[in-house]
């Protein structure tokens, strides 16, 4: 067992702020929504990447800086306001700042603000009045600048250990490992994973510009693959580290599929006065499908005019910093990136699932939800070459999607993607959240014991016939485990009681119990809270919900709607993990859902930390939760057909939900099987329940947002046990 960095008592993480304009978070781009000044700080993301993640970073070895990325000890950045900026300090317990400004405003302010702390912080400018140049700033910078903090920490507590400290900062080199038999070909779709290697120390045997000629994408498709198994390579060759067995490894695959704000996909009606090219460029852009823009050629002359480049470069902007931001988390946690064409946010498809799901006919007899379905699954796939599907379906620890296009029913085999493995999603618009959600880094700690009250809030009136569904679910489980599990129920009739409500809890995990919609024409999802329609984007900045928010209500992050979900605008106030639905889910469905899963909160992270002595991800929990309710729908149309006696079917369901409890990497393979062998159906008959159940249950209607691979459950017990 190869040794990680040593046992320390001072603050090891090395702070990298990104400072913003103040106007610039309300004067977003125009296509995704991302800030100005966040735009003409690319420069910033590409230097982030070039310096130290901590104090013990370039001290270690190629093998333990690896494990130290799997298990997400990556960069800790953050973009603030200036505003934002100058209310905080640098404190002795987090002391090593590196600070990024790019205006003349933000720069004097800095000056002003640094002037007034007790420790320095290192300040890169592109201000030629002074700071440190952007094309000077080297990680020597930061070694540097973290020994003149470490003499200010002595002075004023002369325990600080400085000496071992300067003898860590002696060991740092600059990282290098072996050339690679790769050659790079350097385009958005590749960057991530070529800036992962590269943060490794890894070069590589040549450097090309990647084009691909018309109406064939095998060499931008090629070039992902061949740049994804280079990073899988260095994942597996990944040995045996103690930070394996206390922080479980994160998500190994990112998706990403950029997109437009619903609004700008909207076909413009030609004006006479607007410059020439203008209506024509953006266009292009609306109807691109693969990894580059194309046209007829007299569109593509056009879009050479000064306003349709103009244009073009915005767009530029919004896609770099969005790659260069996806490259931080790749390289964080050494995941395998896979950009997906622009076509998976154009199935017309969509609308058909959505409107017969919306229209209540998702369960009859007809099979028209299962075609239907079928045909979204269908355009997903069309424009997901089979060889980049395979290096997702590959993961062995989950996949972390970076789009808004419902790329968790893309087919893995018979299943879809979000029950097949542990998937969850950060929007990409809008931008600013998207840029929030892939900068946040740093891992929250729970213990089982944080799941053993769950706060129920409830907003239906009182003769509503469902009002009871989601209480007498979690009675009945609770009943049965009272000493890992209780619930509060709390009844809200206005947006303030629901503020309250939620602000006065301090456990991790809510549940809304409600009705949700999402209205095409306003553009706003919504919870409904008595006789109020409440947008929960409003409510950030009074809203402080706990880690984890399950919203059991229908349509709270609708794929074929506007960014301004409700399951989104839990995340703007703070939540880590929400559970949203895609679509209109069945009232005691939802109910059961959400009490199996607080159950499985609170009694199945008890028994894998403290039984399997192993942290577990929230990530995987859900994920888990998701594939047992799956079976159960299953089992429960084999007795409806009377395929199973009751008798059996519970049996059956206690076996074949073992396979997942124990994580067993052939879960589905041997349930099918099992299920056959009981049953007696044959393969075909199989394979048809089983697209029916997908497409007509409520397994395929949840969503996971945010960051729930941040939430690690575990004890400390567990953690001390493995230090060196």
């Amino acid at each position: 067992m190869k040794e990680a960095e040593p046992q320390v008592n001072w603050p090891s993480m090395i702070r990298y702020v990104v400072v913003l304009e103040e106007k610039s978070l309300e004067d977003a781009s125009v296509f995704q929504g991302i800030s100005p000044s966040m735009l003409n700080m690319e420069w910033a993301l590409r230097s982030i990447v070039e310096m130290p993640a901590d104090i013990f970073d370039f001290g270690l070895p190629l093998e333990a800086r690896k494990a130290r990325r799997i298990t997400g000890r990556g960069w800790s950045w953050t973009p603030l306001t200036i505003n934002s900026f100058l209310k905080l300090r640098v404190t002795h317990e987090d002391p090593y700042w590196v600070v990024y400004s790019g205006s003349e405003a933000t720069f004097s302010a800095l000056v002003d603000w640094e002037g007034r702390q007790a420790l320095p912080i290192l300040h890169i400018s592109t201000n030629n009045a002074g700071g440190l140049a952007p094309d000077r700033a080297r990680w020597t910078h930061v070694r540097d600048h973290v020994r003149r903090v470490a003499v200010k920490l002595h002075q004023r507590a002369r325990r600080f250990p400085v000496a071992e400290l300067r003898k860590t900062l002696k060991a740092w080199r600059k990282p290098t490992a072996p050339r690679l038999d790769l050659v790079a070909k350097l385009h958005n779709c590749t960057v991530p994973n070529l800036v992962t290697l590269r943060s490794l120390g890894f070069s590589f045997a040549a450097e090309e510009s990647l084009m691909s000629p018309p109406r064939d994408e095998s060499p931008h498709i090629n070039a992902i693959v061949e740049s994804a198994n280079a990073v899988i390579a260095q994942q597996e060759s990944v040995g045996v580290f103690p930070a394996l067995f206390s922080h479980f490894p994160k998500p190994d695959r990112i998706v990403i599929a950029p997109s437009l704000y619903a609004h700008t996909r909207q076909r413009l009606r030609p004006n006479t006065n607007a410059p020439a090219g203008l209506f024509e460029t953006i266009r292009v852009i609306q109807q691109q499908k693969g990894y580059t823009f194309s046209g007829p050629g007299a569109v593509m002359v056009r879009t050479m005019s000064p306003a349709g480049q103009y244009i073009m470069g915005l767009r530029a902007q919004e896609l770099n910093v969005q790659t260069l931001a996806v490259s931080l988390r790749a390289a964080s946690t050494l995941a395998a990136t896979v950009r997906l064409p622009n076509g998976v946010n154009l199935s017309s498809q969509l609308s058909d699932f959505t409107g017969h799901v919306r229209g209540g006919r998702s369960t009859g007899g007809n099979g028209k939800a299962e075609r239907v379905f079928h045909n979204v699954q269908t355009s997903l796939r069309s424009y997901t070459s089979p060889a980049l599907l395979d290096i997702v379906a590959s993961s062995q620890t989950g996949v972390k999607l970076i789009a808004d296009a419902p790329l968790e029913w893309l087919p893995v085999g018979d299943l879809p993607l979000a029950i097949a493995l542990d998937v969850s999603r950060i929007p990409t618009t809008p931008g600013n959240l998207m840029m929030t959600q892939l900068m946040r880094s740093e891992t929250l700690y729970l213990k089982p014991k944080a799941f053993g009250e769950v706060l129920v809030v409830s907003s239906f009136s009182p003769s509503d016939p469902i009002r009871h569904d989601v209480r007498m679910a979690m009675e009945t489980f609770t009943e049965t485990a009272r000493e890992h599990l209780n619930f509060r129920q709390v009844t809200v009739t206005c947006r303030d009681h629901f503020v309250e409500a939620v602000n006065s809890f301090h456990g991790a995990m809510m549940i809304f119990d409600g009705h949700g919609s999402h209205n095409r024409n306003s553009g706003a999802g919504f919870l409904h809270i008595g006789a109020e329609k409440v947008d929960v984007w409003e409510l950030r900045g009074r809203l402080r919900p706990p880690p984890v928010v399950v919203l059991s209500a229908c349509d709270t992050h609708s794929p074929d709607r506007t960014h301004a979900t409700a399951g989104a605008g839990f995340l703007t106030c703070g939540a880590t993990s929400v559970v949203a639905t895609l679509l209109p889910v069945r009232s005691k469905s939802a109910a059961l859902f959400a009490a199996r899963l607080s159950m499985r909160a609170a009694w199945y992270t008890h028994a894998v930390v403290h039984g399997s002595r192993r942290p577990i991800l929230w990530s995987e929990v859900v994920g888990s939760m998701l594939r047992l309710d799956f079976l159960s729908d299953l089992i429960g149309r084999l007795e409806k057909q009377k395929k199973l006696s009751p008798r059996p079917a519970a049996d059956l369901r206690t076996e074949v939900n073992m396979f997942v409890h124990t994580r067993d990497p052939n879960w589905w393979a041997n349930s099918k099987a099992r299920l056959m062998e009981v049953t007696g159906l044959e393969a075909d008959d199989m394979a048809r329940l089983i697209s029916k159940t997908i497409a007509e249950g409520d397994s395929v209607r949840y969503t996971h947002l945010g960051n729930p691979d941040l939430l690690c459950v575990t004890d400390s017990d567990l953690m001390d046990s493995v230090r060196p």
